[in-house]
């Protein structure tokens, strides 16, 4: 998995991830829009607003990990 780029809206609170998988290779990549009560669900630890502030890429992919062991990955977007 690939992390390309993500961004917590506090404001309306969701994470956006934009990220790739194996089977994407170079021309496709994959968008994720997850609300606070699906992040406060899939997250590895305890987690709050404040905390998402400044998440770090470890924490986004594990949380993406997690999401997607439940869940198919979103439909594939061209580059």
């Amino acid at each position: 998995m690939k992390l390309l780029n993500y961004y917590y809206d506090d404001i309306n609170r969701y994470l956006l991830i934009e990220f790739s998988i194996k089977e994407d290779g170079d021309d496709f990549y994959r968008s994720l829009e997850l609300p606070f009560s699906d992040i406060e669900y899939y997250s590895p630890d305890i987690i709050d607003d404040d905390d998402l502030l400044s998440i770090e890429n470890t924490f986004v992919k594990d949380l993406l990990k997690e999401y997607l062991k439940d869940n198919d990955a979103p439909e594939q977007l061209f580059l």
